[in-house]
Protein backbone atom coordinates (compact mmCIF):
# COMPACT_ATOMS: atom_id res chain seq x y z
CA UNK A 1 0.00 0.00 0.00
CA UNK A 2 3.01 2.47 0.79
CA UNK A 3 4.89 1.48 -2.10
CA UNK A 4 1.89 2.16 -4.56
CA UNK A 5 0.97 5.68 -2.28
CA UNK A 6 4.58 6.47 -3.00
CA UNK A 7 4.29 5.41 -6.92
CA UNK A 8 1.22 7.86 -7.29
CA UNK A 9 2.89 11.01 -5.19
CA UNK A 10 6.48 10.29 -7.59
CA UNK A 11 3.77 10.33 -10.51
CA UNK A 12 2.54 13.01 -9.70
CA UNK A 13 5.42 15.43 -8.65
CA UNK A 14 6.64 14.53 -12.60
CA UNK A 15 4.12 15.19 -14.48
CA UNK A 16 3.55 18.68 -12.39
CA UNK A 17 6.85 19.87 -13.37
CA UNK A 18 6.65 19.14 -17.00
CA UNK A 19 6.89 21.51 -19.54
CA UNK A 20 4.40 23.05 -22.10
CA UNK A 21 7.23 24.31 -24.14
CA UNK A 22 10.10 22.14 -25.80
CA UNK A 23 13.06 21.11 -24.36
CA UNK A 24 14.67 22.31 -27.33
CA UNK A 25 14.00 26.36 -26.82
CA UNK A 26 14.42 25.21 -22.90
CA UNK A 27 18.06 24.49 -23.29
CA UNK A 28 18.46 27.69 -25.50
CA UNK A 29 16.39 30.08 -23.15
CA UNK A 30 18.60 32.14 -20.67
CA UNK A 31 16.82 30.96 -17.41
CA UNK A 32 19.30 34.08 -15.59
CA UNK A 33 17.95 36.77 -17.25
CA UNK A 34 15.20 38.02 -14.44
CA UNK A 35 12.15 40.29 -16.34
CA UNK A 36 13.04 43.65 -13.91
CA UNK A 37 16.57 43.23 -15.18
CA UNK A 38 15.37 42.63 -18.75
CA UNK A 39 12.69 45.63 -18.44
CA UNK A 40 15.16 47.96 -17.16
CA UNK A 41 17.60 47.32 -20.34
CA UNK A 42 16.45 45.05 -22.92
CA UNK A 43 19.46 46.21 -25.41
CA UNK A 44 21.99 44.10 -22.82
CA UNK A 45 20.06 41.56 -23.82
CA UNK A 46 19.69 41.66 -27.66
CA UNK A 47 19.46 38.27 -28.80
CA UNK A 48 19.01 36.24 -26.02
CA UNK A 49 16.25 34.03 -25.63
CA UNK A 50 14.18 34.18 -22.59
CA UNK A 51 11.00 32.36 -21.22
CA UNK A 52 8.29 34.78 -20.06
CA UNK A 53 4.58 34.83 -19.18
CA UNK A 54 1.75 36.54 -18.05
CA UNK A 55 -1.81 37.60 -19.11
CA UNK A 56 -3.02 38.99 -22.94
CA UNK A 57 -3.75 42.65 -22.51
CA UNK A 58 -4.07 43.90 -26.12
CA UNK A 59 -3.04 42.03 -29.69
CA UNK A 60 -2.89 44.67 -32.71
CA UNK A 61 -2.48 43.00 -36.48
CA UNK A 62 -0.80 44.46 -38.79
CA UNK A 63 -0.18 43.72 -42.51
CA UNK A 64 2.96 41.37 -41.85
CA UNK A 65 2.94 40.81 -38.17
CA UNK A 66 1.04 40.92 -35.07
CA UNK A 67 1.69 42.32 -31.02
CA UNK A 68 0.43 40.66 -28.14
CA UNK A 69 0.80 42.87 -25.07
CA UNK A 70 1.33 40.79 -22.14
CA UNK A 71 0.94 41.67 -18.51
CA UNK A 72 3.97 39.75 -16.48
CA UNK A 73 3.19 37.19 -14.23
CA UNK A 74 5.75 35.10 -12.37
CA UNK A 75 6.03 31.46 -14.31
CA UNK A 76 5.19 28.32 -11.66
CA UNK A 77 4.96 25.02 -11.89
CA UNK A 78 4.94 24.22 -15.35
CA UNK A 79 6.07 27.57 -17.03
CA UNK A 80 2.31 28.75 -16.05
CA UNK A 81 2.12 32.22 -14.86
CA UNK A 82 0.75 32.43 -11.44
CA UNK A 83 -1.71 34.93 -10.92
CA UNK A 84 -1.46 35.14 -7.20
CA UNK A 85 2.17 36.95 -7.95
CA UNK A 86 2.57 40.20 -8.58
CA UNK A 87 2.97 41.80 -11.73
CA UNK A 88 6.73 43.52 -12.53
CA UNK A 89 5.37 44.87 -15.82
CA UNK A 90 4.33 44.64 -19.38
CA UNK A 91 5.94 42.84 -22.80
CA UNK A 92 5.47 42.74 -26.27
CA UNK A 93 5.32 39.83 -28.44
CA UNK A 94 5.92 39.81 -32.28
CA UNK A 95 4.66 37.02 -34.40
CA UNK A 96 5.87 37.44 -37.95
CA UNK A 97 2.82 35.65 -38.59
CA UNK A 98 -1.12 35.94 -38.17
CA UNK A 99 -2.44 35.46 -34.81
CA UNK A 100 -5.67 35.30 -34.52
CA UNK A 101 -7.20 38.30 -31.55
CA UNK A 102 -10.24 35.56 -30.98
CA UNK A 103 -7.68 33.11 -30.06
CA UNK A 104 -4.88 35.40 -28.65
CA UNK A 105 -8.13 36.81 -26.43
CA UNK A 106 -7.28 39.48 -23.83
CA UNK A 107 -7.05 37.75 -20.31
CA UNK A 108 -6.22 34.75 -21.81
CA UNK A 109 -2.92 33.40 -19.93
CA UNK A 110 0.25 32.71 -22.00
CA UNK A 111 3.98 31.29 -21.97
CA UNK A 112 6.50 32.48 -24.86
CA UNK A 113 9.87 32.07 -25.46
CA UNK A 114 11.34 34.81 -27.64
CA UNK A 115 14.63 36.27 -29.06
CA UNK A 116 14.84 39.83 -27.19
CA UNK A 117 14.50 42.50 -29.73
CA UNK A 118 14.70 45.42 -27.46
CA UNK A 119 12.18 47.58 -26.85
CA UNK A 120 9.24 49.65 -27.54
CA UNK A 121 7.33 52.58 -25.85
CA UNK A 122 3.80 52.75 -25.54
CA UNK A 123 1.86 56.17 -23.76
CA UNK A 124 -0.05 55.09 -20.59
CA UNK A 125 -1.53 57.31 -18.76
CA UNK A 126 0.31 60.22 -20.53
CA UNK A 127 3.36 58.96 -19.76
CA UNK A 128 5.76 57.06 -22.23
CA UNK A 129 6.28 53.43 -20.66
CA UNK A 130 9.10 51.10 -22.35
CA UNK A 131 8.11 47.70 -22.67
CA UNK A 132 10.70 45.08 -24.15
CA UNK A 133 10.44 43.56 -27.49
CA UNK A 134 10.81 39.63 -27.91
CA UNK A 135 10.81 38.05 -31.35
CA UNK A 136 8.65 34.61 -30.73
CA UNK A 137 10.05 31.49 -31.09
CA UNK A 138 7.35 29.44 -29.34
CA UNK A 139 4.16 29.95 -27.71
CA UNK A 140 1.90 28.13 -25.29
CA UNK A 141 -2.02 29.49 -25.02
CA UNK A 142 -3.43 27.74 -21.63
CA UNK A 143 -6.99 26.94 -21.69
CA UNK A 144 -9.01 29.79 -20.67
CA UNK A 145 -10.47 29.21 -17.15
CA UNK A 146 -14.30 28.52 -16.59
CA UNK A 147 -15.97 30.39 -13.39
CA UNK A 148 -19.70 29.14 -12.57
CA UNK A 149 -22.15 31.09 -14.19
CA UNK A 150 -23.99 31.23 -10.66
CA UNK A 151 -21.61 32.13 -7.38
CA UNK A 152 -24.11 31.36 -4.69
CA UNK A 153 -24.94 33.64 -2.17
CA UNK A 154 -23.68 33.79 1.59
CA UNK A 155 -27.03 31.76 2.74
CA UNK A 156 -26.30 28.89 0.60
CA UNK A 157 -22.68 28.61 1.32
CA UNK A 158 -23.27 28.15 4.80
CA UNK A 159 -25.83 25.51 4.52
CA UNK A 160 -28.86 27.85 5.25
CA UNK A 161 -31.70 26.89 2.86
CA UNK A 162 -34.53 28.90 1.31
CA UNK A 163 -37.98 28.04 2.36
CA UNK A 164 -37.24 25.43 5.30
CA UNK A 165 -35.30 25.37 8.30
CA UNK A 166 -32.43 23.67 10.00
Amino acid sequence: MNSIITAVIASLLVCGCTSVLSSGILREADASIAFPDLQKDPGQYHGAVVVLGGQILEVVVKERETRVQVLQLPLGAGQRPDNRAPSQGRFLVVYERFADPLIYEKGRKITVAGVVEGDQAIMLHDRPYPMPVLLERETYLWKTEEYPAYAPGPAVQFGIGVGGSR
